[in-house]
């Protein structure tokens, strides 16, 4: 990853301006998730969308590469038993084919290194009609986030992302979102 989150800010994840800024709600409204589906939130952190989601959806794998992100997760509603976390540097994915219906990323596209690797691993690892929801920030100053440099635009994600085709976008204040959908014909 070009950088991660520093571990000891954690609760900055899940905190009130957070939620004005990315309501979880609103974001998972855009989704459009459906019951039944197996998804997987990339560099889930403390679980601000993983924890929600598992109350829409059958399965969420909570990946993140710092342990205390998990644990935290793991704490904060220790009801949810439909989440797995995981504890994996991305890419790779540590998943068999076809094995998922979603893919989420919330503010870790951008720390990726290995992007076209990613890509590659998610259409390996997507199930037929699957779908990658994508938050992150813009390129311009916002009032959090990464430097603009490390920042990775929608116009970047949807050329990185040349075998799916947008199924929504929205380019909000301080974030945008994407919805893509894989292009089984273009599948190799």
């Amino acid at each position: 990853m070009a950088h991660r989150f520093p571990e000891q800010e954690r609760a900055r994840l899940r905190d009130e301006r957070r939620h004005r800024i990315q309501p979880a709600e609103e974001i998972m409204a855009r989704m459009a998730l459906r019951p039944g589906e197996t998804v997987i939130d990339l560099g889930s952190g403390t679980g601000y969308l993983a924890v929600p989601m598992a109350h829409r959806t059958a399965r969420v794998l909570a990946l993140d590469a710092q342990r205390k992100m998990l644990e935290t997760m793991r704490s904060t509603d220790p009801n949810v038993v439909n989440i797995f976390p995981v504890l994996a540097e991305i890419p790779p994915l540590p998943l068999t084919n076809a094995s998922f219906d979603r893919a989420v990323f919330i503010n870790v596209l951008h720390e990726i290194n290995e992007k076209d690797l990613l890509v590659r691993e998610l259409e390996r690892t997507l199930k037929e009609g699957g779908r990658v929801s994508i938050v992150d920030f813009p390129r311009r100053e916002t009032s959090s986030g990464p430097p603009v440099s490390e920042r990775i635009g929608p116009e970047a994600v949807v050329e990185l992302f040349k075998g799916f085709h947008v199924v929504g976008r929205w380019d909000l204040n301080e974030y945008y979102q994407l919805e893509l959908e894989k292009d089984w014909a273009h599948r190799q």
